[in-house]
């Protein structure tokens, strides 16, 4: 079996689908993080699909191992989750032509039902509204865990307004009582001290991870603020090489590891970032915020690695045409997703949904 083409499509600039076909007729789905669409989209074909056409889609290592090391100029996290679209569709194949699910691929099923997390993206909602409407999922889903987002996003110690932070958590803790699980996401919006002085608060109200609390860039920012507090600190999102892994690890930067299968380039790199973090103790919570292959391919890394010990990362905001893009997508019950067990992936991509939302038509 060989690759004979690999397709990118941005879709409506929300959602980056990759196509990798091969010379029998096996089709692979992956899906890149939609950051800056059309730049994923061009190292995808002008960086990367000549370097898996002609080769035996079976050959993960070695063609992960050239993705990341030929175009080594232009080394980066852009690069990285470019790959991880190639890498997901490559999965697929494997899995469909040995009539499996890629679970069983990646280790086998250390668990068939994954816990997921209510994760909310917004900041422009009041503390009162983001309580009301997480409440609502909760009751309806069967949620046990829920994230809110605090601080603005690279803000140097801005709050969207003076105080909001404490209050959106406090409305949140009061509504949903003391069973459900809060995690707060600042998105690197802090300085150490003042890190230290909202986290101390937050504390109070029994947050289970603070995210990302200073600039992911800055390791030992994150290290003196995991040093301070006893609240777990979850950092990893934005990484994709792992000597960063690493040494985010070595210095004490995290608790909670969380990588993104869809940002570091694909399942057999988070699995080694698994491996790592294994070897330091620490669990690993994927980020993920693609309610599509995305939620898939992280279904099936939590299924088959037993440090994913704590609820996953699930988007609760609405997107335009998830469901008509992938059939019979998962949904949650009773706080979970089931893992697809049909070969590959184990879902179905509408073609059609495809050919009619793309922008850059290249493919």
């Amino acid at each position: 079996m060989k690759v004979i083409d690999v397709q990118a499509f941005n879709l409506a600039n929300r959602t980056v689908i990759v196509k990798v076909i091969t010379d029998e007729g096996i089709v692979g789905w992956g899906e890149c993080s939609p950051m800056q669409p059309s730049v994923i989209v061009a190292h995808i074909e002008h960086a990367l699909k000549q370097l898996v056409i002609g080769e035996d889609p079976f050959n993960i290592e070695i063609l992960v191992e050239r993705m990341f090391i030929s175009p080594y100029k232009i080394a980066g996290q852009a690069l990285a989750i470019a790959i991880s679209g190639i890498e997901i569709g490559l999965w697929d194949i494997i899995g469909k032509a040995l009539s499996v699910p890629v679970y069983k691929l990646l280790g086998g099923s250390y668990r068939t039902k994954i816990p997921v997390y209510a994760s909310s993206m917004r900041r422009d909602v009041s503390p009162k509204d983001e309580a009301k409407r997480l409440v609502k999922l909760v009751e309806k889903f069967g949620f046990r865990a829920v994230k809110v987002r605090i601080g603005n996003r690279f803000g140097a110690d801005e709050d969207v307004y003076p105080g909001r932070s404490i209050e959106v958590v406090r409305e949140v803790r009061k509504v949903l009582g003391d069973e459900i699980a809060i995690m707060v996401d600042a998105n690197s919006a802090f300085t150490p001290s003042r890190a230290i002085e909202i986290g101390r608060k937050l504390e109070e109200f029994g947050i289970f991870h603070f995210e990302e609390p200073c600039p992911y860039t800055d390791l030992d920012a994150n290290a003196k603020v995991a040093a301070a507090l006893d609240v777990p600190i979850a950092l990893g999102e934005q990484e994709w090489d792992l000597v960063r892994f690493r040494e985010m690890m070595v210095k004490g930067a995290c608790d909670i590891v969380q990588p993104d299968v869809i940002k570091v380039g694909g399942f057999l790199r988070c699995k080694k970032v698994a491996g790592i973090a294994e070897a330091f103790n620490l669990p690993v919570t994927l980020h993920n915020t693609q309610p599509t292959i995305g939620t898939i391919a992280t279904l099936h890394f939590a299924a088959s690695t037993p440090i994913c010990r704590y609820p996953q990362e699930f988007n609760i905001e609405p997107h335009p045409f998830a469901y008509r893009l992938v059939k019979e997508l998962p949904k949650v019950e009773d706080g979970c997703i089931a893992v697809p067990n049909a070969p590959g992936l184990g879902v179905e991509v509408n073609e059609e949904v495809v050919n009619e939302l793309c922008v850059n038509k290249t493919a």
